[in-house]
């Protein structure tokens, strides 16, 4: 499924992306907006990462704990 959208560009810049889209711009904006979204998800999971370092400890624990709850019994 898909939405459609209306966007305005300048000339320049739509004129650029015709170009470079081999005139199949929802496609080349879908890609540089899909590949945007991932950085900023990349980005947030390193801010995130240096305020909640690796804890193997914790990490361990919480594996036994869902191996409890899901399938009712302790990690192998």
């Amino acid at each position: 499924m898909a939405t459609r959208l209306n966007i305005t560009l300048p000339d320049a810049v739509a004129a650029k992306l015709r170009a470079a889209s081999d005139n199949k711009p929802s496609e080349y904006i879908t890609r540089a907006i899909t590949r945007q979204m991932l950085e900023d998800d990349l980005r947030a999971l390193a801010e995130w990462e240096k305020t909640n370092p690796p804890n193997p400890e914790r990490d361990r624990a919480a594996d036994a704990e869902a191996e409890t709850i899901l399938f009712g019994r302790a990690p192998e």
